[in-house]
Order: C-alpha cells, then sequence, then structure tokens
C-alpha cells in the first residue's frame, strides 16, 4: 500500500496526538486500564477531524 505525503502527514499528527493522550495519563495515573481509556477517548476527535469535509488540512476531501 502506498501512502500519499498527505496520509503519511496526517497518521503521524494523529498518531502524536493519540499517543501523547496515552502517556499523559498513564506518567499521571500509573495505572494502564487508564491509559488504555485515554487511547479510544483521544481516537474521538481524531475520527472527527477526518471525517469533515471542511477540514483543509487532514479532512476527508483533502486531494494529495
Amino acid at each position: 500500500m502506498n501512502l500519499s505525503a498527505a496520509n503519511k502527514k496526517m497518521i503521524a499528527s494523529y498518531g502524536r496526538s493519540v499517543l501523547g493522550a496515552a502517556v499523559a495519563t498513564y506518567a499521571a495515573t500509573n495505572d494502564w486500564k487508564m491509559a488504555l481509556n485515554a487511547l479510544w477517548a483521544a481516537v474521538i476527535p481524531v475520527a472527527m477531524r477526518f471525517l469533515n469535509p471542511g477540514d483543509t488540512s487532514f479532512g476527508k476531501n483533502v486531494v494529495d
């Protein structure tokens, strides 16, 4: 599977957001269950941004 430059940037940005939330939660609580909850919770705004056709950076209608 070949990813475009825009897709690579999008995946990197989303990955940083999701992992950052989990790491911060684990560092604050020292609880893996809370960190896993942070992972799935952090996916919600990421999905909202991806599905937004009006998002000019990472939205669904972005053309590379």
